[in-house]
């Protein structure tokens, strides 16, 4: 007999499928760490700084400096050239750049005192005669300052040039290649890497690196980590409802719920969200199987076959569990927020499926052998109550809060190595990218060089440049040491010793035009700006062991994820404090609520959990998705709290319980599998929190 109302469920799922793939839901989904940041202007620095060329290189290496290494160098970079978006940076300057800091040069460099004290024309120009006259071959000489007054710029480099190509010293040679500008997302970047990988792989002594790397690395890892738990813990829960259920009919609709659930909430969360951690999706997924207790509660109680009245029990469970995540949301971190709500909508809408949709459809409960945890019942609550508090006191002492991000992401030893060899031998120094900015490009370079006068090892390619400023001081100054007498006497007295008549005519020149520059010039001299917001950017290169000193200007903004991170998460401490004590509140108002005959037995489901929890400080230090899920275990713990307080309680109710605590543990207990520390923490933490909800369903003491 056709009955509409059993395929109701299904056409939900059908409606919220075509919704999802019609928006295009799943493209909100991110793999990269940054996700978990909160938005901020850096966070939109950070992926403004992909766009400079200089985020985009990548660094070809071979071994050896043989001629057999330099042709393998020129048959893999043939290769490379063949992808699309890759071209080869040539080993020469800039002409433009080098035309620009030959015509300032004496507004770029500075002058030698010595030699503008002690200055000898005459000494000068016999000796520049002498080493003409007697050279074996071309005796070069800077024409433009024949008698040495600027100072000379001693530039040691780790690399130089050896048959016309670049090479580390006594390593190899090396090759660099620049990708598009066009090139931006991670699709475009997996390409290239996908392609790159394909070329060398068969080559031996050879490394290649690129930060593009880390993003396709990095989410692949992650993706790879996240399909293999979400498998296994599917095919757990199939296999464990199947023998639980036994109902064919029922296990249907119980997934087709829980797929709903997780639909709607993905398809709610895109629009909330530009972007959703793959973190919060994995959490979505292991939430459902919480909200598959509102469905064994009402099975097992016979709401679905005789359609009995509205179960108070479980929808204060689910309250209580909800309000814990709608207290929580309020903490203003993205990873948090997202996670909320989503569990919120994927909660709510399973509720309202198991408790007013599933007894309309109906389904028979087939009863089951009695289920007694109270044969070794003999603790009392307070006495779990008690040795909860002295644990949780002695952990106190004991919690070391982690901020570090790192210590959440994939951690790629791989590329981290490479990084640090080209480092290492390109520089002689561990390098951190930060960004610099300026309300005009002259601010911009003007700060570029406050930056370099206090710091002479970073690398900041804008503070070659002249500002404004400086061209104007400089111009006064060359007319006090009275350059123009300088340049007359030196070609009046060159004459003497037999140079040609204007050979001096182009020297000591300083009559130029004051700089007045555009970002089209800028690009032209080989140099990067880029239009942010209202203001302007560039990037240096800073020693990272000097790191913190650079922050304290107020124009350089951090690129470092870690610090953008403990930043974000310090600036949430207090929140984190406030919002996880209104929630434990919030808790302990809804057990007085629930059970006030039966309080202390209900409230130890939540202190003894906390407890246990706690004791993980003595070997791990806390991170935000720890204490996260810590009060999460306690929103949760509850409902089983709220079930075993009840006054009447019944082996339906153990059985409830039991199913419950086994599908809660195949959702959240699998991630302690996880290779990535973020999930790895959740699946900890709510492992154990499941533990002491099993050991006390064993050990505690019911009261008559």
């Amino acid at each position: 007999m056709f009955k509409s109302t059993n395929y109701i469920n299904s056409f939900i799922l059908i409606v919220l499928v075509a919704l999802v793939i019609y928006f295009d839901s799943f493209k909100t989904i991110s793999t990269q760490i940054q996700t978990i940041l909160p938005n901020s202007e850096q966070k939109e620095l950070l992926k403004k700084f992909n766009e400079f060329q200089n985020s985009k290189k990548i660094l070809l290496f071979v071994e050896g400096l043989e001629k057999d290494s330099l042709n393998k160098l020129k048959i893999i970079e043939n290769e490379l050239l063949k992808i699309n978006g890759l071209k080869l940076e040539k080993n020469q300057t800039n002409k433009n750049f080098q035309k620009f800091q030959e015509d300032y040069k004496f507004y770029i460099n500075n002058f030698d005192k010595n030699s503008l004290i002690n200055l000898d024309i005459d000494s000068k120009l016999e000796e520049l005669r002498f080493n003409l006259l007697n050279a074996n071959f071309s005796y070069f000489f800077d024409k433009n300052d024949p008698l040495s007054l600027l100072e000379k710029n001693k530039i040691e480099r780790n690399y130089s040039l050896k048959n016309g190509q670049l090479i580390i010293k006594d390593l190899g040679y090396l090759s660099i290649f620049t990708i598009n500008n066009s090139i931006n997302s991670i699709s475009q970047y997996e390409d290239i890497y996908d392609s790159i990988q394909s070329k060398t792989n068969m080559y031996e002594n050879i490394k290649i690196f690129s930060p593009i790397f880390y993003f396709v690395e990095n989410s692949r890892i992650i993706q790879q980590d996240v399909r293999t738990i979400i498998l296994f813990s599917t095919i757990t829960l199939i296999l464990l409802y199947i023998l639980i259920l036994r109902d064919i009919k029922l296990l249907i609709n119980s997934f087709i719920t829980l797929s709903s659930s997780i639909l709607l909430a993905l398809f709610i969360s895109s629009f909330l969200f530009k972007e959703l951690s793959i973190f919060v999706i994995v959490f979505g997924i292991s939430i459902s199987t919480v909200a598959i207790d509102y469905m064994f509660h009402h099975y097992v109680h016979n709401h679905y076959e005789k359609k009995k009245k509205f179960n108070k029990q479980v929808f204060l469970g689910m309250f209580t569990t909800v309000g814990g995540f709608f207290i929580i949301s309020f903490i203003s971190f993205d990873l948090i927020k997202q996670i909320c709500y989503f569990s919120i909508v994927s909660l709510i809408f399973s509720y309202l499926q198991f408790s007013f949709l599933y007894p309309k459809i109906g389904f028979i409960y087939t009863k089951r052998k009695n289920i007694n945890f109270h044969l070794f019942s003999k603790i009392k609550p307070s006495i779990i109550i008690l040795f909860s508090i002295i644990l949780i006191l002695i952990s106190l002492n004991q919690i070391n809060f982690d901020s570090n991000l790192k210590n959440l992401d994939v951690e790629n030893k791989k590329l981290n190595q490479l990084e640090n060899f080209f480092n290492e031998k390109l520089t002689n120094q561990d390098n951190i990218p930060v960004l610099i900015k300026g309300n005009s490009i002259n601010s911009l370079i003007k700060n570029s060089k406050i930056l370099k006068n206090k710091y002479p090892n970073a690398f900041i390619p804008l503070s070659t440049l002249i500002t404004e400023e400086e061209f104007l001081e400089r111009k006064e100054f060359l007319k006090q040491i009275n350059i123009n007498s300088i340049k007359t006497q030196l070609e009046k007295k060159s004459l003497d010793f037999g140079f040609k008549e204007n050979f001096f005519d182009t020297t000591y020149r300083y009559d130029l035009k004051k700089p007045d520059y555009t970002l089209e010039d800028i690009s032209n001299l080989g140099l990067e700006i880029l239009a942010f917001k209202n203001y302007l950017i560039t990037y240096a290169n800073v020693p990272k062991n000097q790191e913190n000193e650079f922050y304290k200007y107020d124009f350089v903004e951090s690129l470092s994820v870690k610090k953008m991170f403990e930043a974000s998460l310090n600036s949430i401490y207090k929140e984190l404090i406030l919002y996880g004590s209104l929630t434990i509140l919030f808790i302990i108002i809804m057990v007085f609520i629930s059970s006030k005959k039966n309080y202390l037995h209900t409230l130890s489901y939540i202190i003894f959990p906390f407890s246990l929890i706690l004791l993980l400080s003595f070997f791990t230090s806390f991170n935000i998705l720890h204490f996260f899920m810590l009060f999460i275990i306690l929103s949760i713990s509850i409902d089983y709290g709220i079930y075993m307080g009840s006054l009447n309680i019944n082996q339906n109710n153990n059985e409830a319980i039991l199913y419950s605590l086994l599908s809660t543990f195949a959702g959240f207990g699998v991630l302690i599998f996880s290779n990535i520390n973020a999930l790895f923490s959740i699946g900890i933490t709510a492992t154990i929190g499941i533990l002491a909800i099993t050991i006390l369903l064993i050990i505690l003491k019911r009261s008559k």
